[in-house]
Order: C-alpha cells, then sequence, then structure tokens
C-alpha cells in the first residue's frame, strides 16, 4: 500500500504543509522533572527536549522510544530507536538534566509524527523568539549611513 493510499496520510500531509499549524497541537512547558516527563510519554504525548539550538522529540511507538534530533529551524537531522527497557527508560529520565527546557506535546487525532514535529517546531520557535531566547540576528549598525557618509570615511 503506498503511502497516499493509507488511511489518514492525504489529511496528515495537508496539515503537515500547511503554514498555520497553530491549533493542530498543544504545546506546553514541562517542568525538569523525570516523572512528569515519563508519565507524558506513557501518556501517548510527545516530548521536545530543547538543549541549547538542538532540540529532540521524543515519543513511545511499538515499544521503542524514537528520537528525533536536529539543530532548531533546520530540514536535516537524525534518528535514532531505542526498545523500551530499564537502561534506555534510564537514559530517557537524564535527559531533563542536560535540557534547557522540556516542552510536552499533544497531537490531534491522527496527525503522523513529522506533522506533529513541524507544528511543534514552530510553536516552540514562537515561544522562544517571545521571551528573547532566540539568539539575536547579525545587524549592520551602520547601514543608516547613506553612500555619501560611507565614501567620506574611505
Amino acid at each position: 500500500m503506498s503511502e497516499e493510499q493509507k488511511p489518514g496520510a492525504r489529511k496528515s500531509k495537508e496539515r503537515r504543509n500547511r503554514e498555520d499549524h497553530a491549533n493542530d497541537i498543544r504545546l506546553r512547558l514541562l517542568k525538569k522533572d523525570k516523572d512528569k516527563l515519563m508519565l507524558a510519554l506513557n501518556s501517548a504525548k510527545m516530548v521536545g527536549i530543547l538543549s541549547k539550538m538542538e532540540i529532540m522529540y521524543v515519543f513511545l511507538f511499538r515499544d521503542q522510544y524514537q528520537c528525533f534530533i536536529h539543530p532548531l529551524d533546520a530540514e536535516e537531522g537524525r534518528h535514532k530507536a531505542w526498545p523500551v527497557n530499564e537502561a534506555t527508560t534510564a537514559m530517557i529520565k537524564n535527559l531533563t538534566e542536560l535540557a534547557d527546557q522540556l516542552f510536552e506535546i499533544t497531537p490531534k487525532a491522527n496527525m503522523d509524527p513529522m506533522g506533529v514535529m513541524v507544528a511543534a517546531e514552530r510553536g516552540i520557535i514562537a515561544y522562544l523568539d517571545t521571551t528573547g531566547q532566540l539568539p539575536a540576528e547579525d545587524m549592520d549598525f551602520m547601514s543608516w549611513q547613506d553612500g555619501s557618509a560611507a565614501e567620506e570615511k574611505k
């Protein structure tokens, strides 16, 4: 069965390609607490773990922790999957100590993980921008000068 023929594939692809994903997910800050992290993961939610300018999305699927990691607002990234067992659960719990911030992501029903991550990332970037946590853009502080003033300095 092709991707387009799978139930919900077209609707999910449309959601992923839409510009405004604001109503597709619910995004909230999660306290940096191991038990709250595990509660979110065990409640069929996704968790966004932000460390500097890199984000890791973690969720449970087919008895594995699925982890998608990439620089914030970048298209490329990597994927890791680990079985749900005592050792990997301890590793996932310890991510709370390494994280700058945690986000609990609650998707609408039948969303594919990629669509959820796109929507979450847009929300996380908007949050970081609003709170002044994104790196400042490089500014040319001399851009106010016109051409004649710039030539005088030569």
